[in-house]
Formats: C-alpha cells, sequence, structure tokens
C-alpha cells in the first residue's frame, strides 16, 4: 500500500512537472537558441531533425571544437524523466534535413541529463544538472558540422528529445575516413516504427567506440522495427555489447545502491597498486582493457551518499594486453536460434576473491595470487564459457571465471549458453578491449 502511494505520488509529480519544463542544452549552444524551446521532438517527426521552426538553423554562437581537446556538454531544465540514454552526432549538414546522415561521435548509457528518480526539479530554469564530457575523434575532418544532441527519457512518455548546435572543427583530417566508420544515430519514437521502453536506460543497438555508463537499469528492450548494429535500421535486435567497467583511481568500497545524480568526467589519475584487489566498481565507472595507459575516470553522487572514481585521460603509448585502471569494452555477439531476450553480457564488476590485478602504463598486465571463492571459480583458456550448474556462467578472464546468473529462459550447458527450449545462443566472444571512451583515437 505505502508503495503504491510512493508511486501514485511520484508520477503525479512527475505529469505536473512535466507540464511546463523539460531540457535544453546549453553547452555546446544550439542552433536557434531564442526559438529553441524545451520539449521533445513531436511523436510524428515532424519537426525531426534538430526541432524544426522558424528560425531553426540561426547561429547564436559558432562552437569551435579541437580534435582531441576535452568539451563539455551542459542542460538547464528540471524534469529530467529518471534520467536516460543520450548521444552526442554530427553531420556535415549545416542545415540539416530529414535526409541528412548523423554519426555517433559520443553515447552516455543512463544517468543523462541527470540520473535523479523522478524528476530533478519543477523549473524550466533549473541549471544544478551535471556536466559531462566529450572529445571530438581525432581523424575527423576539419570544417563546419551540426551537432545533435539526442535523449530517450526513462521514466514518461515515450520520447525523443534532440537539439542542434553549429560547431567548426579544426585539428582534423582532410578526409572522411573516421567520419565514416562511425555509426548512425539511434533514432525512435518519432513516429518511425521504433519504440523505446519505460523504465530503461537505453543501451544503443550501436552506441560506438566512445561510451560512458551512469545509469544502473541498463537495458536492450525495443519495440517494433528499430536500428541494429551496423546499421541506420533494419528489424529489431540487441546489441553487440555495451561497455562499462571498474574504476581506476580511489574506489568506494562498494557500489551506489541507485543510479547516480550526475556524472562529472576529468579528476586526478591512478592505477590500482599491484598486489592490490580494487573494490566493488561502481556502475559507469573505467578500467581498461587491451590498450595502454591507465583510464578515464569521473566522479558520482547518488542521494544517500557520495562515492567517487577518479581519473584522468591516460596516455597512449602503445598497443598492451590490458592494464587494470583503463576501460573495459565488452563486446558479445550471439547467433540466435528462434527467439527471446538475448543472454545479458557481462558488466565488467570486480575481479573475483583471491585475484590481485597489478596495472602497467604500458598496457600490459599481471595477475597476482590464484584461487577460487563462492563467486569465481579458476580456469585456464581466456575467453572460455565455465557453466557453474545450469543456471550460472563464469567467462574466463586472467585466470578466473566470475559467477554470473543465466538470462531468464536460457540456461548453461556444454561451454555455451542454450535456450532452455534447445535452440542455441552462443557467446562466440566476450573480450576485454581498449580504447579511451570519451578519449581521442
Amino acid at each position: 500500500m505505502f508503495t503504491t502511494a510512493v508511486f501514485t505520488a511520484a508520477a503525479c509529480g512527475l505529469l505536473a512537472s512535466t507540464a511546463n519544463a523539460h531540457m535544453v542544452i546549453t553547452s555546446p549552444v544550439p542552433y536557434g537558441a531564442d526559438s529553441l524551446n524545451n520539449s521533445p521532438l513531436d511523436a510524428d517527426g515532424s519537426d525531426f531533425p534538430c526541432k524544426q521552426r522558424s528560425g531553426v538553423y540561426d547561429i547564436t554562437k559558432m562552437n569551435n571544437i579541437a580534435v582531441g581537446v576535452p568539451q563539455q556538454l551542459a542542460f538547464q531544465g528540471g524534469a529530467t524523466h529518471g534520467g536516460g540514454s543520450c548521444q552526442l552526432s554530427v553531420t556535415m549538414d549545416k542545415q540539416p534535413t530529414k535526409s541528412s546522415k548523423w554519426k555517433v561521435i559520443h553515447s552516455i548509457l543512463g544517468g543523462c541529463p541527470n540520473g535523479a528518480s523522478g524528476n530533478a526539479n519543477g523549473s524550466p530554469t533549473y541549471d544544478s544538472n551535471p556536466t559531462f564530457e566529450w572529445t571530438m575523434p581525432k581523424g575527423m575532418p576539419n570544417g563546419e558540422y551540426t551537432l545533435a544532441w539526442t535523449w530517450f527519457n526513462k521514466i514518461g512518455n515515450r520520447e525523443m528529445y534532440m537539439n542542434c548546435a553549429p560547431i567548426t572543427v579544426t585539428g582534423g583530417a582532410d578526409n572522411d575516413d573516421v567520419l565514416n566508420t562511425l555509426p548512425d544515430m539511434f533514432e525512435a519514437n518519432i513516429g518511425n516504427g521504433c519504440t523505446t521502453v519505460e523504465s530503461e536506460d537505453l543501451v544503443f543497438p550501436d552506441p560506438g567506440k566512445y561510451v560512458e555508463t551512469a545509469g544502473s537499469a541498463l537495458g536492450t528492450s525495443l519495440s517494433g522495427t528499430c536500428q541494429t548494429a551496423g546499421s541506420g535500421g533494419g528489424s529489431g535486435a540487441s546489441p553487440s555489447g555495451y561497455a562499462s567497467g571498474s574504476g581506476s583511481g580511489s574506489t568506494p568500497a562498494s557500489s551506489p545502491a541507485a543510479a547516480p545524480t550526475g556524472y562529472h568526467g576529468g579528476g586526478a589519475a591512478s592505477s590500482p597498486a599491484a598486489g592490490s584487489s580494487p573494490a566493488a566498481a561502481p556502475t559507469g565507472g573505467y578500467g581498461s582493457g587491451s590498450g595502454s595507459g591507465s583510464g578515464r575516470g569521473g566522479s558520482y553522487s547518488s542521494p544517500a551518499a557520495a562515492p567517487s572514481v577518479t581519473g584522468s585521460p591516460g596516455a597512449d603509448s602503445g598497443p598492451g594486453n590490458g592494464s587494470s585502471g583503463g576501460i573495459v569494452t565488452v563486446t558479445t555477439m550471439a547467433t540466435v536460434t528462434g527467439s527471446g531476450p538475448a543472454p545479458s553480457a557481462y558488466s565488467g564488476g570486480s575481479p573475483p576473491s583471491g585475484s590481485n590485478r597489478g596495472s602497467s602504463g604500458s598496457g600490459s598486465s599481471s595477475n597476482g595470487t590464484s584461487g577460487s571463492s563462492a563467486d569465481s571459480v579458476a580456469c585456464t583458456t581466456q575467453d572460455e564459457i565455465i557453466c557453474m550448474g545450469e543456471n550460472f556462467f563464469g567467462v574466463c578472464d586472467h585466470g578466473f571465471a566470475r559467477k554470473q546468473a543465466c538470462s531468464t529462459g536460457t540456461r548453461c550447458s556444454n561451454g555455451s549458453i542454450q535456450k532452455r527450449s534447445g535452440s542455441m545462443r552462443h557467446l562466440q566472444h566476450l573480450k576485454r578491449r581498449g580504447g579511451h571512451h570519451a578519449g581521442v583515437l
């Protein structure tokens, strides 16, 4: 009874505040700032892209963006709808149309634009939302672009928000090679046959290479005909994976119980010392897979506590086999026969009890003592799936397989995840690979 009453009150408060306050970006400075309102795109997509209106492409301020230099994404407005997931995308069209091609340069999974439960504030001028850091990838062509911020809210009506801003990119390339490798922007809830699902922090079908995770309710559920990984459309499918990981620097003793109210990139960095075992990582921290240097971290705050993970961009000093303290990217490829949810991806939590990981600025890694616990078993073959009964499995990672529950309707048998009906879903590879998820190529 109490739960129902609280939920009803929260829902009423959400509906009341959404009537007069949504969200707009303030950095980068958007096109037509004087005429831009804070509502989502029309449900029929008639004002896509960029909230078409009189003066939609008036330039209030040109935003000069040098490749490889951290930039700030900032918002105004209190109707944050429990957060959700956002993308930053670009097109080289200065006045985009429905036929413009948008390419993703940064994805935020959950906690965007604010991870507060419900709405952060009822005011349309609320300016205490967290800021997010992003970087224009190296190798992007020089010139003028349109940048788009898109947001799929977690709670409330199924909506797509989109603000656009003029940018000029410098320090880049004289060709489109890097631009053409980027995934297409995700589109939904605008009459295109694809709809997101409420109460999930959407994991985009193809979030791209530069990803940060700031939410705690990650999900891949979509309804209708939606984008698939590596395409701008097609029949809906689960993504090939998403990024998360353990944080570098100082790590709290436990993960926050709820989605953090904010994410702030930057801060001083230090990798975990050799011989020490990091504590459980908060959702959305940064560790390092293959690659070099220590990864970029961030700090989080939640309503009840303020655990933090700090870090700064790591130097790229050459290939390596994975240092702790950078980014952990999980790639899951599935071969699906039949229907039903895909197996859940490994989320890059803390190493199993009894193992110690050192770190190396050059990207090498070392293992400490071996051992097993109730939550892990020793193993020998990297990336091998280890069945721990029918209902649990682990993926061998540097000598240990961490125990994880199989998804509903699946079981572990003979080193693979299978549908209980018998059709296979093979996790062909689940790797750690390096990169700087909000950094540079």
